[in-house]
């Protein structure tokens, strides 16, 4: 069994439900889907993966998912005690795309803290969103447009920024663009005219990783997504990330996870299967 691609009806751009609400099992099980996704926690704390990587989600702190990102609530350390959104939308649901473009980019953290004047300011307009859900209408579309607008000011405060270099930003998000074909830190170092050593101490210093690995991370998180919800075969995921052979790519993963593609595709499904 792969991980069910949940999707959104034409006619459902829009919903959002209370965390503290009666779940399905479902609801915990490891999943993915084809909208965006905003988890805002306003009491508590909870784990939550995304993309294989545990987060604790933390109160008065927001979180962005993307469509195709793999997710899971924890199950085990889910409480009611726990309070706040779940927000799913298309981007059908915007007047523009430009704004969900920029709060869903591939660079920033997904991870927005919120102050307290704007935590004021964005649950009044949840609370409005309350009022006129259910009923399709521009004015729930101007409110949600309105959070969305304060979560983008939070985002480029500096609160929110991650990284005080600006080609840090860059490079992630060349490395987002060409991390199937271009697998060397020289490429990347040639694009910013700096040596391998000089990039690799930028990263280091702001994020603290070396080019290299930034650009194994992303191809182990792409396998792992293809491993988990493709049918694609070995041959097929090694091919499509531009691996030279198959026996490169199965050792490249196996020394990066300690698995095999086969023995982590079997591993994740029967976690997928257990009820």
């Amino acid at each position: 069994m792969l991980i069910p691609y949940d999707v959104h009806s034409s006619l459902e751009q829009f919903r959002f439900r209370l965390l503290e609400d009666k779940h399905t099992n479902n609801f915990f099980q490891i999943h993915r889907h084809d909208y965006y996704e905003i988890v805002y926690i306003t009491k508590g704390n909870v784990k939550f993966t995304i993309d294989f990587k545990i987060y604790n989600l933390e109160e008065n702190t927001i979180y962005l998912i993307k469509p195709g990102q793999i997710h899971q609530w924890i199950e085990d350390d889910f409480n009611n005690k726990c309070k706040g959104y779940i927000f799913h939308f298309m981007k059908d649901f915007f007047l523009y795309d430009e704004m969900i473009n920029n709060l869903f980019d591939n660079v920033s953290n997904p991870i927005i803290k919120v102050n307290n004047d704007s935590k004021n300011n964005i649950n009044s307009l949840i609370s409005m969103i309350k009022s006129e859900y259910g009923v399709y209408n521009k004015l729930t579309t101007h409110l949600f447009s309105s959070i969305i607008e304060y979560l983008l000011r939070l985002k480029q405060s500096k609160e929110n920024l991650s990284f005080k270099d600006n080609r840090i930003y860059l490079l992630i998000g060349l490395i987002e663009q060409n991390f199937k074909e271009e697998k060397s830190a020289l490429f990347y170092a040639n694009h910013f005219e700096l040596t391998t050593k000089r990039l690799n101490e930028l990263a280091k210093i702001h994020i603290g990783k070396t080019v290299s690995s930034l650009i194994i991370d992303r191809n182990i998180t792409e396998i792992k997504r293809s491993l988990i919800y493709s049918k694609s075969s070995i041959k097929g995921i090694s091919e499509k990330l531009c691996f030279k052979d198959i026996a490169y790519f199965s050792s490249f993963f196996k020394h990066h996870t300690s698995f095999s593609p086969i023995e982590f595709r079997k591993f994740k499904i029967k976690q997928i299967d257990s009820p």
